[in-house]
């Protein structure tokens, strides 16, 4: 019997440490599945009972509308405004929506809702001017010549150095003196601070990218992409890489790496609940979808 022991103890701690390796492969799975499960968010009671009582009247327009008026940019009725919780950015955020985005179906609307005092909403082909000031302005998008976000202060600083040495207003004045004065605007270039100030993102279906792309007056800007992030969104578009993410999902992601790439801070979940209104969609989705995986009711606004 002593000599059953030992092996009886050791079969069980093996059995212990697979049960261990197996719940913790599940939770992985999990959580890949669904990485909004850990977010910092405020109490979505309100969104339930909202959901429960069905739509309201947005207090601006009138209009019929789910959770908030995504024309007017304010909760709806049912959903008291102080219930909502206010984000505070590091910057401001332009977003350049295509006139043909619907707009019930457009996350951006989150981003103005949660963080109005920071982020603007345009039409195009309505763009702010950027030209003076594209040495603090970058736009997030992927391409050939975009950046990581770490090399986002690199680049700008630059940009900065390109634009001081590219002056030539004072070729009439003698050599030494116009030396000193390219010297102190350098110098005075370096002195300035060179953290970006304003992040600009195109809202649409990426078909549609191109057209506001293209326009000259984003052309200057420098170019940032997410190459490492995973859209979760509902709506995915076919023939497009899960790196493509709505809207919502690239402000979000955007500022986690900023706050620890370039603001060198540790992430504590300031900026989850940009996700507020996402998330709990997200998860009305998944919950109204049948096991064979096709939804079998609608959210509509």
């Amino acid at each position: 019997m002593s000599l059953n022991t030992p092996i009886f103890l050791k079969e069980r701690e093996e059995d212990n440490s697979k049960f261990v390796e197996i719940q913790q492969s599940q939770t992985t799975s999990i959580a890949a599945e669904d990485p909004l499960q850990n977010l910092c968010l405020a109490s979505q009671e309100v969104l339930q009972k909202a959901q429960q009582n069905g739509r309201s009247k947005c207090l601006k327009c009138g209009g019929s509308r789910m959770f908030y008026c995504y024309t007017c940019y304010v909760p709806v009725e049912n959903v008291p405004i102080e219930q909502i919780p206010r984000v505070k950015l590091p910057l401001k955020i332009d977003i350049i929506k295509h006139p043909n985005e619907t707009d019930g179906k457009s996350t951006a609307v989150h981003a103005k809702l949660l963080a109005p005092e920071f982020v603007n909403i345009y039409t195009y082909p309505c763009i702010p001017e950027y030209e003076e000031k594209d040495h603090e302005v970058a736009l997030v998008f992927p391409g050939p010549k975009s950046v990581s976000v770490k090399e986002i202060s690199f680049h700008l600083q630059e940009k900065i150095q390109n634009n001081v040495g590219g002056k030539n207003d004072d070729l009439d004045k003698p050599f030494i003196k116009r030396k000193k004065t390219e010297e102190q605007d350098l110098n005075d270039s370096k002195c300035k601070d060179t953290t970006l100030k304003k992040i600009v993102f195109i809202d649409s279906t990426w078909n549609q990218t191109n057209k506001i792309f293209t326009d000259e007056r984003l052309q200057g800007l420098l170019q940032v992409e997410l190459k490492t992030r995973k859209t979760c969104f509902w709506r995915h578009q076919k023939g497009k890489p899960d790196t493509f993410l709505s809207t919502i999902e690239a402000i979000y992601y955007f500022l986690v790496d900023y706050h620890t790439d370039i603001l060198k801070e540790k992430y504590k979940g300031q900026y989850d609940n940009l996700l507020f209104f996402y998330s709990f969609m997200h998860q009305l989705v998944k919950n109204a979808k049948c096991p064979g995986g096709k939804e079998t009711r609608k959210l509509t606004h």
